[in-house]
């Protein structure tokens, strides 16, 4: 351990996490760290810029459990908070590494390039708002707990953390890492009997029940214990807009997804005619409630949180989603709502349903997911954003292919720059496609030089219809129109092989079979032409009431 420091520290620990890549930009107040972590057996993953570089840390932490990024301070770190609050908001655990002036300097304040005149404490102050720690390391016998501390509460909450090192710590010298345990989360058993006692009476005194699964359940690991619950007590559940239980979506006790006034025929009535709503791991927002004027209340719900149950508004704090279903799984008779008819897997595009192309007809929203949904495969990671989300969302996955989205926060562009990260986590059978919309991709289009350099074989199928389609359907104007770009032309733009372009389903045909032997290096992107208006109904039906 010869030449063991703060830096050195930070990245084994990070390495016994499972992280293998961080992403990051260099600049000269994280310079020292950099060079720690290309000495270390970790990677460093070099993005275009920094938003994109927390975007693909997001991507990574979902697929891996963990992430890290790492920046200089200032326009660094700054350019960073869309991306973490992204995660914060979506339970997605992200390591921000931060490289700041010399400790004396903070003291002292001078005017120093990078740094906000006579406020220094700015980057810091601007982070504790969205991660669950964000520190300052500056004293360093005491910085190597610390950032135990930090990781420990990073991994146990699924939420970032924000450590900021100045450069003269970077490479302090410190002991070699002692042995390690990460804290779980734990449940007050006060609190947990309490709410395990009330949300059961209430469950056995209703006469219908249903489940709508979200993305706590995935961020926690828990799709197992959610299944247990389904399988012994016959319970009806639904996916969300915000976290598709794609898990799910093969069980026969699976009513589809629950998207308010846009669900599929029979999922509305069902979910919200139930007794009792049972919020999984779920955010009852307003997207998830798909506009329903009469979608389920907090008085007709149950809402289980990782660290917080409500049941019908009564409030039960420190109390674990693990703990929750464990309880709920020993507590319901097996059985209890076997007999309950509900709808079964109601999915506008399924792989059940046959497809045959009609090779001179143009591309058209609905026939492209439909076939879509014999494209994707067990396995495959599909990362997406914006519109292709609300598609996709309604899209029955095989058992084993995983869904990566951001529908909570919901900033676009953010859908590539997760696939991106998503590509360094995967495993080497898996295949990584990412499917997004021409706006969001204009906002992050840059890092698909970042696949071409590290010749990573992602998928990539850009939509053109002309703009921001969705926001089209809400309110439409001239600035939701866009720059017209030869998408299929970007990869040769940056240094591989022309991509793809699809204006007809015999062209999809040729441009998915295509894809379906492609194993790089680097990735295929396919530009799929569409009409500007071409939208499912229930994004008409959806947006007309966000718009008012």
């Amino acid at each position: 351990m010869a030449g063991m420091n703060i830096s050195a520290h930070l990245l084994q620990r990070l390495e016994v996490l499972g992280v293998d890549h961080v992403f990051g930009i260099p600049g000269d107040y994280i310079l020292s760290f950099f060079d720690a972590l290309v000495a270390s057996d970790l990677d460093h993953v070099a993005a275009c810029n920094e938003l994109n570089a927390g975007y693909a840390a997001d991507g990574y932490a979902r697929v891996r459990g963990l992430g890290a990024v790492a920046v200089t301070y200032g326009p660094g770190s700054f350019s960073l908070v869309n991306a973490v609050a992204s995660a914060y908001a979506e339970r997605v655990p992200v390591v921000v590494i931060c490289g700041g002036p010399r400790r004396d300097a903070y003291q002292t304040q001078p005017h120093q390039h990078h740094l906000l005149p006579g406020n220094y404490d700015a980057s810091l102050r601007l982070f504790q708002d969205i991660t669950v720690a964000a520190l300052r390391l500056d004293d360093p016998e005491r910085a190597p707990a610390e950032i135990d501390d930090a990781l420990g509460r990073c991994v146990a909450e699924r939420r970032p953390i924000y450590l900021e090192i100045p450069v003269d710590l970077q490479t302090h010298g410190c002991a070699a890492p002692a042995d390690w345990i990460v804290p779980q989360p734990v449940s007050d058993e006060v609190e947990l009997a309490a709410a395990l006692g009330s949300v059961t009476q209430r469950l056995l005194a209703a006469r219908s029940c249903v489940a709508l699964v979200g993305q706590e359940v995935q961020a926690y690991g828990l799709q197992n214990e959610v299944r247990g619950l389904i399988d012994k007590t016959g319970l009806p559940v639904a996916s969300v807009f915000s976290g598709k239980a794609e898990f799910l979506e093969q069980h026969s006790r699976c009513a589809g997804i629950y998207l308010g006034i846009g669900s599929q025929p029979g999922v509305q009535d069902f979910v919200e005619g139930a007794d009792v709503c049972i919020w999984l791991g779920a955010v009852p927002s307003d997207f998830n409630k798909g506009q329903s004027p009469t979608a389920p209340s907090d008085a007709d719900s149950v809402i289980i949180w990782e660290g917080r149950v409500s049941n019908a508004g009564r409030q039960f704090p420190g109390v674990t989603l693990a703990d929750m279903l464990a309880g709920l799984t020993a507590a319901v008779p097996a059985g209890q709502w076997a007999d309950l008819a509900a709808p079964a897997q109601r999915f506008a595009h399924k792989a059940s349903n046959p497809f045959e192309p009609k090779p001179d007809a143009p591309v058209t929203n609905q026939r492209l997911y439909d076939r879509l949904a014999h494209f994707i495969r067990a396995g495959d990671l599909v990362v997406c954003d914006g519109g292709p989300s609300v598609n996709l969302g309604f899209t029955q996955f095989p058992h084993g292919a995983r869904y990566i989205n951001s529908s909570y926060w919901a900033s676009i562009g953010s859908g590539f720059g997760f696939a991106v990260g998503a590509s360094f986590a995967a495993h080497d059978d898996q295949r990584v496609l990412t499917i997004t919309g021409d706006g969001s991709f204009q906002m992050t289009a840059q890092e698909l030089s970042t696949l071409i350099r590290y010749g990573k074989p992602c998928i990539v199928i850009v939509i053109n219809n002309s703009g921001y389609t969705l926001e089209r359907v809400i309110h439409d104007g001239p600035f939701n129109d866009i720059p017209a770009w030869k998408y299929h032309r970007l990869p040769e733009a940056f240094g591989a092989e022309p991509g793809l372009e699809v204006h007809t389903e015999g062209e999809l045909e040729a441009a998915l079979a295509r894809a379906d032997s492609h194993t790089g290096p680097g990735p295929l992107l396919i530009e799929i032409h569409m009409d500007a208006w071409d939208v499912p109904e229930i994004f008409r039906t959806i947006g007309a009431e966000m718009g008012k």
